[in-house]
């Protein structure tokens, strides 16, 4: 199937909502909150839904498993470029009024101190009183490239993603068509576009997905609550700056290393929670592309916090299980014990989640780079 590139550009705020209860009962909360960014399911059901109405489709059975086949990525752009995720092996610190980048790296070994690590990994070297700058949610593909290359950015510009905007609303009583005394509600917007010290900028989301050939994408749908409008660009594939490749220096770098680096730009979902199920070959037959044949040693992880993930079942007409998920920029240190680390380069912006149709829904797209 081929491959295009969509970018999404939404010319009104939209609502991303983080799955809490949100009504007007007694205890419940009053606020609607938008996540950061779409999860990878949501873009997957709405870039579906998209080739699903260029198809014609009934929706039948036979429509909803086609559909389900149509792996879907997609990645936050800020003024047409890419931006990615923070690594959380990267600790922002304010130094004499400058900021500096402090490289978090796994201990060599440990002297007269003890872990509660799971056996055979190694804590992280994190040095005493180190206070975390906030904000720099976002880097530059390039600050990624040098990251990811073991080395450390010259500058880094803060970019704290999509900007949250909070409009406050009454509820409307039905037969009197007029306010509801005390039912004000507030809800968060994710914006595309903000102001920064650079200037002003616009922001969209690029997918890419593989689709059957002659077919045809609505170019206008809806996304996220409150079903508002957005539109879908199609971009020439060819170009090759409109997707993240990988950097031939960062290629020479992987090549000649067995250290090498995991940096999630999406979050993942594994078997085993914050731990990939593949690297004990539990399930080879369903191993993530360009890891088969390979055995890579865990040294160490930085892992954010788990984020939970549910939805709407439209077949069953019910919730979908709660599920929770390893955060974007989650880092996992490996060494290669075997295997040709060319077959890495398989994998880059792939989905390295332990599900097939995790890996299909976007779920864990992966940048590798050197850590030694």
């Amino acid at each position: 199937m081929p491959i295009k590139i969509l970018d999404i550009h939404a010319p009104s705020p939209l609502l991303f909502r983080d799955g809490k209860p949100f009504s007007a009962a007694s205890g419940t909360e009053t606020s609607a909150r938008s996540l950061p960014v779409p999860l990878p399911s949501t873009l997957a059901g709405f870039i579906r839904t998209q080739v699903g109405i260029g198809r014609t489709w009934k929706w039948d059975e036979h429509n909803l498993k086609e559909a389900h086949t149509i792996p879907v990525a997609g990645l936050l752009t800020r003024d047409c470029e890419i931006v990615l995720p923070a690594p959380r092996d990267a600790v922002i610190i304010k130094d004499d009024g400058k900021i500096r980048i402090t490289k978090l790296k796994p201990l060599a070994k440990l002297e007269n101190a003890g872990t509660d690590a799971p056996e055979g990994i190694m804590p992280l070297d994190v040095p005493e009183n180190l206070k975390a700058e906030t904000g720099y949610s976002f880097w530059t593909s390039e600050n990624m490239t040098t990251w990811l290359m073991n080395k450390t950015p010259e500058t880094l510009e803060k970019i704290e993603g999509l900007p949250l905007e909070t409009r406050v609303h009454v509820a409307i009583d039905p037969k009197r068509l007029s306010a509801e005394e005390g039912q004000l509600f507030s809800v968060g917007y994710r914006s595309f576009e903000s102001k920064s010290e650079s200037g002003h900028h616009t922001w969209s989301i690029r997918t890419r997905v593989k689709i059957p050939d002659n077919t045809q994408i609505s170019s206008i749908g809806h996304l996220g609550g409150e079903r508002r409008a957005v539109t879908l660009q199609e971009l020439d594939e060819q170009d090759r700056s409109v997707w993240f490749d990988c950097p031939k220096e960062l290629k020479t770098a992987i090549l000649g290393s067995t250290h090498l680096k995991l940096v999630l730009a999406t979050p993942a979902i594994f078997t085993h929670g914050w731990k990939p199920a593949w690297l004990e070959r539990e399930d080879s037959a369903n191993m993530p592309k360009g890891l088969h044949g390979l055995k890579l040693k865990l040294i160490s992880a930085a892992v954010g916090r788990r984020e939970p993930v549910s939805g709407w079942n439209m077949r069953e007409n019910s919730a979908k299980t709660v599920r929770y998920m390893v955060p974007a920029g989650s880092v996992y240190f490996f060494e290669l014990l075997e295997g040709n680390p060319e077959k890495i380069l398989e994998n880059w912006l792939k989905p390295v989640s332990d599900n097939e149709q995790d890996r299909k829904d976007g779920f864990g797209l992966a940048l590798w780079g050197v850590w030694k």
